[in-house]
């Protein structure tokens, strides 16, 4: 699940009915401004506060924490809404429909509409962007906020300061869900998409052939929009890395190529300062000859480390698996150390799985791109099988030697493996395969 950080400025978000009260009350005061019955008002400009962090600042402050991961609400801001934009540059007709299937407080859309070219009145340009601009989402109050924006923006970059009614415009923004079936017909429709789906992890209660259990909603969503929408649509997003890189959605990027899907990708780094998960941007476009879904293109060539090692994941799930069986001597990712050369573990626990002779080298698994070394490993010595924690990688020399060991903690501790991590995946968790794919740095 996304772990947002709190609001440094709003430790404290207001709950309950206040907060519902107080955003409804910051929504009519945005529609009242984009409406523009106030004679004095000065005029709008592309600067004023509610094109710009203001809207998602109140939304973080206003609304609690639980609501916004429950409902995904977790907003792309002015710069990641314009590199969206930018990947649809030359695959939209001037007249084509941008549809935002979840779009929130419009940031994406804003983006859209900075392109399009303004007419004489405000009515006739809000009248030409309403054809050209949809979205759904479920909350209404989200949904009148991102028409009273867009109307605001209508009038900056227009001059106007004439009267309009912003929750009449745009008819094909509207309260909806895009996973409904009364969302096909508009998503059929859409030239092109902009796509900023929930990150957190949910449980689909429809059968998927590629997944089951807890789910990232990214995937389920994606999922959905790649079978609803017409077959020249391209879809710009952005997505958690898990879902490009997690081993646990290798069949479901499987399932995307499957259907002609292919997509260039950019690692992106953290979503914002209070989303504490890693995203990459995509053009998703279909091709008669799709090729494997965001996969590095790297020019190496020779042996890699699956050709010197077998690389398992560690067989214990310490709170599920019973204690029961031989006692084991025990490696947990706590309590092994890093970067040692003949780490002997004196911890012992009943265990009836699998376990690994040494030597091996053990990896921990958890693994940040901010870290200083991505793949932090140890060399496990002893006479007898060890357990082995799930949070670690266990990498059992094919030649059985301790020199292979040793020589492995110093290849991966090498700035050439940090890079090539960094640039195969930025998810917090390492799997096999990517272990497994690097390069051979040491000697043979």
């Amino acid at each position: 699940m996304i772990t947002p950080t709190t609001d440094s400025q709003h430790t404290e978000p207001t709950s309950g009915k206040r907060a519902i009260i107080a955003f409804d009350a910051f929504v009519d005061g945005a529609v009242q401004a984009a409406r523009g019955r106030v004679p004095e008002t000065p005029a709008v400009t592309p600067s004023h506060p509610l094109l710009n962090g203001v809207p998602y600042s109140v939304f973080r402050r206003e609304v609690d924490i639980d609501t916004r991961r429950e409902i995904g609400a977790f907003f792309s801001g002015g710069e990641m809404a314009a590199a969206l934009v930018r990947l649809l540059s030359g695959r939209i007709a001037d007249d084509g429909l941008v549809l935002d299937p979840t779009c929130g407080i419009g940031d994406l859309l804003l983006a859209r509409a900075a392109e399009l070219p303004i007419k004489d009145t405000l009515e006739a340009t809000v009248a030409a962007w309403g054809e050209r601009l949809a979205g759904f989402d479920t909350r209404s109050d989200l949904v009148r906020l991102c028409k009273a924006r867009l109307c605001l923006l209508a009038r900056a970059r227009g001059g106007f300061t004439d009267e309009i009614d912003p929750l009449l415009a745009f008819p094909l923004i509207e309260e909806g869900d895009m996973m409904a079936a009364s969302s096909d017909a508009l998503l059929a429709r859409a030239g092109a998409i902009l796509f900023n789906p929930p990150f957190g992890k949910t449980t689909w209660p429809q059968k998927l052939n590629w997944a089951a259990g807890e789910i990232n909603a990214a995937a389920i969503f994606l999922d959905r929009l790649t079978q609803a929408v017409g077959s020249e649509t391209p879809i710009a997003a952005v997505l958690p890395e898990v879902l490009r890189c997690g081993s646990r959605y290798q069949r479901f990027r499987a399932a995307l190529t499957a259907r002609g899907y292919t997509g260039s990708f950019k690692v992106e780094g953290r979503f914002d300062a209070w989303t504490d998960v890693d995203v990459f941007t995509t053009l998703l476009v279909r091709t008669s000859a799709p090729k494997a879904l965001w996969r590095s293109d790297f020019a190496d060539s020779g042996p890699t480390i699956d050709d010197l090692y077998e690389v398992r994941v560690g067989t214990v799930v310490p709170h599920r698996d019973p204690k029961t069986g031989p006692s084991r001597p025990y490696i947990c990712a706590k309590t092994t150390p890093a970067w040692s050369g003949a780490f002997k573990p004196e911890a012992q626990r009943p265990y009836a799985g699998r376990v690994f002779s040494p030597p091996f080298v053990a990896i921990r698994r958890t693994s940040s791109p901010s870290d200083k070394f991505r793949a932090v490993a140890t060399v496990v010595t002893g006479t007898e099988p060890i357990a082995v924690e799930n949070h670690l990688l266990v990498a059992l020399p094919r030649d059985g030697t301790l020199r292979a060991c040793k020589v492995l903690v110093k290849a991966l501790r090498a700035e050439r493996t940090n890079s090539r991590l960094n640039d195969l995946m930025r998810c917090r968790h390492l799997t096999t395969g990517a272990i497994k794919t690097l390069p051979w740095v040491g000697p043979q």
